[in-house]
């Protein structure tokens, strides 16, 4: 009975183990590529979601501008009774019940009580109404390609916001390795200094201040977690949680040269302008208003059409039933309204005017904006050549002046300034890094080429770890 029940313990281990590791591997977070944080935040961001309704609502406010080219079918049930003569005259007419003896005068000047139960078709078919139907239609049109671009403008600017999210979380959690380096050098500094305040070679002053030299790059760490813990809660808001609660992102790394488009301002901006969906949108707005004008004029000209009914009459409903028709055609022409025409021409030219000064104001700022950011990116490119020149000067004096310290040969001061340089050009280094992606990433989205460029814009794919370090006490590090 024994081994049945270690064979009984090794089998059940053999089936729970790989089920269980399997589980405990599910709930790891995934590297989450650019892409895929932008994708995942564009899923679910209730502003698209907005603006994706407003454009249902345009669609339905075309069918119903496109409903005036269509004709009106109607039905009518109705019933009366009544001692009036006319009324009287004419239900005896339609119910087909009239007689000679229905002339006399007596009966056509105090008529009995009559009922009648008319059920009634009509058709009525707008044939020319002076423009006004096909320009409201034309509005509808214009209005809805707008909303559709106003989607597509508000996927751009949660891209962008993702985008910024995922580099500013990626840049949140270097920076902590970094103020972690800068802990450790500090760290070892003072272990050899209070091995050399042992010795008796330097004095306590140099041991007292590596102790508030290791304090501040502590403090230094210290704000670096909590502003990572920001930037995930930040970039959590855009793409949701994590399968454990928490992403790994991207490292921080120098964006190629295919990442790099081409600065030249005056083609970036003629860019913007055939696809810069704010832009766009704003232009289909402005074709939208002069429909509008030409929809107002269309209150000044006649309106023609025809108009077609045929209606059941009987004194008793579904009984007796006498059927006629009427087939006509109409002219009708608003001479006067109180001046309600003139005004609404007025209100239309003042809306097309102001919309055509709105799309020239839009393209001053685009180009303005254009321009920023070719400069960003020109700037922020020179900033990492020389930051990335400034680190590798500031390791290699760090190692200088530590080596001349243990020699006697400089001062704990010299020795703190070329770790307080190091950090500071480590730190620098990730800020150009994370400034030149924002940079591009600002280029493609006032040019209208944001999300088009996403695979463009993903760097490398090996991810560094941005996930937020178990916090420790200060002394512990």
């Amino acid at each position: 009975m024994s081994w049945m029940l270690r064979l009984r313990r090794w089998i059940i281990f053999f089936i729970c183990f790989p089920l269980s590791l399997l589980l405990y591997r599910s709930t790891l977070a995934g590297p989450l590529s650019l892409q895929e944080a932008v994708e995942k935040a564009l899923e679910k961001s209730p502003a698209v979601s907005a603006h994706r309704k407003m454009l249902e609502a345009s669609i339905a406010k075309q069918q119903a501008a496109f409903s005036g080219f269509l004709p009106k079918v109607g039905f009518r049930e109705s019933y009366l009774r009544s001692d009036q003569p006319v009324a009287s005259f004419g239900n005896l007419l339609n119910q087909g019940r009239f007689t000679a003896q229905d002339f006399d005068l007596d009966r056509l000047n105090d008529p009995d009580s009559l009922e009648n139960f008319q059920t009634k078709f009509s058709v009525q078919q707008p044939l020319f109404t002076g423009g006004k139907v096909q320009n409201q239609y034309r509005m509808a049109n214009r209005e809805k390609e707008a909303a559709r671009w106003d989607v597509e403008g508000a996927l751009a600017e949660i891209g962008f916001q993702t985008i910024q999210a995922y580099w500013g979380f990626s840049l949140a959690g270097e920076s902590v390795s970094v103020a972690q380096m800068a802990v450790a050098t500090a760290q070892e500094s003072l272990r050899q200094i209070e091995l050399l305040h042992a010795e008796g070679t330097v004095v306590r002053s140099d041991l007292l201040s590596a102790k508030v030299r290791l304090a501040d790059f502590q403090d230094t760490l210290v704000r670096a977690r909590g502003k990572a813990r920001l930037a995930e809660t930040a970039l959590k808001i855009l793409v949701g949680e994590g399968p454990d609660g928490r992403w790994e992102v991207s490292s921080l790394v120098p964006p190629g040269s295919e990442e790099i488009p081409g600065l030249d301002s005056a083609s970036l901006f003629d860019v913007a302008k055939r696809k810069r969906p704010d832009y766009i949108s704003l232009r289909s707005r402005a074709e939208a208003a002069a429909a509008g004008v030409r929809a107002a004029r269309g209150n000044f000209l006649p309106q023609f059409g025809v108009e077609a009914s045929y209606e059941w009459n009987a004194p008793r409903f579904s009984e007796g039933l006498e059927g006629s028709y009427l087939l006509g055609v109409g002219l009708d022409w608003s001479l006067f309204e109180g001046l309600r025409d003139r005004a609404s021409l007025k209100e239309a030219r003042s809306n097309d005017e102001a919309a055509r000064y709105r799309l020239r104001s839009h393209e001053d700022r685009i180009r303005l904006e254009v321009e920023e950011a070719v400069i960003a990116v020109q700037t922020n490119q020179e900033s990492l050549q020389v930051t990335q020149e400034r680190v590798a000067h500031a390791e290699e004096n760090l190692r200088i002046v530590q080596q001349r310290y243990r020699e006697g040969l400089t001062t704990v001061v010299g020795l703190e300034q070329a770790e307080l340089a190091l950090s500071s050009s480590r730190f620098q280094k990730l800020q150009a890094i994370h400034d030149l992606r924002i940079s591009l990433a600002k280029l493609r989205w006032v040019t209208g080429e944001l999300v088009q460029s996403l695979p463009l814009l993903s760097c490398s794919p090996f991810p560094a770890p941005a996930a937020l370090p178990p916090r420790t006490q200060p002394g512990a590090e």
